[in-house]
């Protein structure tokens, strides 16, 4: 194909524009995990203090096992719990146990 010089000038720029809206993209993304993340840890903090109890386990043993362990919490948990890949929160001191003995955090 022959295109003109002004297409092939009006092609250049549409993809730099194409490229900067692709960044703004992506950036914007990253901001809102990061917001997400802070506000997650803010109310986690908040949830400490009122006695929650956290348990990490290794992100191979989350990974491997998220399935298992899905269905571990919602057959075993007694009280409210919260899970962000390998990180829990348990309302319950004696769940927090329970999963740590099941899933093997020492």
């Amino acid at each position: 194909m022959n295109w003109s010089p002004e297409v092939i000038a009006n092609m250049g720029k549409w993809i730099d524009e194409q490229s900067i809206m692709l960044e703004q993209e992506m950036i914007e993304a990253k901001a809102k995990q990061m917001s997400d993340e802070i506000d997650r840890e803010v109310l986690w903090g908040m949830l400490q203090g009122m006695g929650w109890t956290r348990v990490m386990l290794p992100n191979d043993t989350a990974m491997l096992n998220a399935t298992a362990i899905k269905e571990w919490l919602s057959l075993n948990c007694k009280r409210s719990h919260e899970r962000y890949r390998s990180d829990f929160l348990f309302e319950d001191v004696r769940d927090a146990n329970w999963f740590k003995l099941r899933w093997g955090v020492i």
